[in-house]
């Protein structure tokens, strides 16, 4: 979506996520933060054209959830169960997670630029045909949904 941008971060440690997520929000309320299982991908790109669903989503009041961030979880997981979504990407406590944090442009920028997050940021590179089909896959259940 146009004026937006996503940036993810893979982070390691045994940090509490409701502490990072109080000062994320704290500092940038207007962002959208969600927090997932690490293997649910590494491309930067696969995860900003999901996050781009759920934006859409939020915008056009289409959500899969009444929250946009359990609206993400359910599109990187595939299914409109709350449960089952949270089994597939949800993060689980010590393991390495991704955050994902989206918003306008200029304030996802200064996210980065402000160093409040301890990770590594992803890489940004063409999708592999897996992930273009969960890509799909994840738009396909907002059409499910109507």
């Amino acid at each position: 979506m146009e004026g937006t941008d996503v940036a993810c971060f893979l982070i390691e440690g045994r940090g509490e996520w409701e502490d990072l997520k109080a000062r994320l929000l704290r500092s940038f309320p207007d962002l959208l933060f969600q927090l997932v299982d690490a293997r649910s991908g590494s491309n930067e790109r696969f995860f900003r054209l999901i996050t781009a669903q759920t934006m859409k989503a939020s915008g056009d009041g289409s959500l899969l959830a009444r929250k946009p961030e359990v609206d993400l979880l359910l599109r990187l997981a595939r299914t409109t169960q709350i449960s089952e979504a949270l089994a597939r990407v949800g993060y689980k406590r010590g393991e390495k997670r991704i955050l994902i944090a989206a918003g306008k442009k200029g304030k996802v920028m200064r996210l980065v630029a402000s160093g409040i997050v301890e990770g590594m940021r992803l890489r940004s590179v063409e999708l592999s045909e897996s992930e273009w089909l969960r890509v799909e896959e994840a738009a396909i259940l907002s059409a499910l949904r109507t």
